[in-house]
């Protein structure tokens, strides 16, 4: 199968930037944060590097260059990525093909995936950074789509911004449960990653209805 699997609330999790505010010496409530316009400049694609980032966060923060370092290594670069996930990609690399689809900067990604070992497991990475479109701008979605007619499943914590459009390019839903509540019922919920493989070869998962 095709496996479409969504970074942030998927693979990792990512906590508040705001928790890390004061490397930056800033009020983590200020409207809008300096971190947050930073990382969406960046993460849809209209800066094109880590060092562009780490200025325009240093010019809007006033912190130095090696506090914005510094907050970087702590926030996007060192996300909860649990033990047991990275034997799971690993798994699952070994009969399906992987494509990872995530809201975020590319060369962070490869870093924390190469940090754990996994990034060998995915055949693509489709990323925000790169597409220069967040989700759910469809462009995204066709580049996870495989170039024969095999099964895709997509695996998020995100129904209503992720998987409903998929569903619309013939992608199968495969929702993360949280606490969000879905416009409509996805094909299946799993409570975590370490759920996937033993749904994987339930009926109605491995092609549409």
């Amino acid at each position: 199968m095709h496996l479409v699997l969504d970074y942030g609330g998927v693979i990792v999790e990512h906590g508040d930037e705001r928790e890390h505010a004061d490397v930056l010496g800033v009020d983590p409530d200020t409207d809008p944060y300096p971190g947050w316009i930073a990382y969406f400049a960046y993460r849809d694609g209209f800066l094109d590097s880590t060092a562009e980032y780490l200025d325009l966060l240093s010019t809007l923060s006033g912190a130095s260059p090696e506090a914005c370092q510094e907050y970087l290594e702590r926030t996007w670069l060192d996300p909860e990525f649990p033990d047991e996930h990275a034997e799971i990609l690993r798994d699952l690399a070994d009969d399906h093909t992987l494509v990872l689809f995530g809201n975020m900067v590319q060369p962070w990604i490869e870093t924390v995936l190469s940090e754990h070992g996994v990034l060998a497991c995915f055949d693509d990475l489709v990323v925000s950074s790169a597409i220069e479109r967040p989700k759910p701008h469809p462009r995204g979605y066709f580049e996870c789509l495989p170039e024969g007619d095999e099964p895709v499943a997509f695996v998020s914590d995100e129904y209503n911004e992720d998987l409903m459009m998929g569903e619309f390019l013939g992608m199968r839903s495969v929702w993360v449960e949280n606490d969000e509540t879905p416009y409509r019922e996805p094909d299946v919920r799993i409570a975590s990653l370490a759920d996937l493989p033993d749904v994987l070869g339930a009926d109605g998962l491995s092609s549409p209805e």
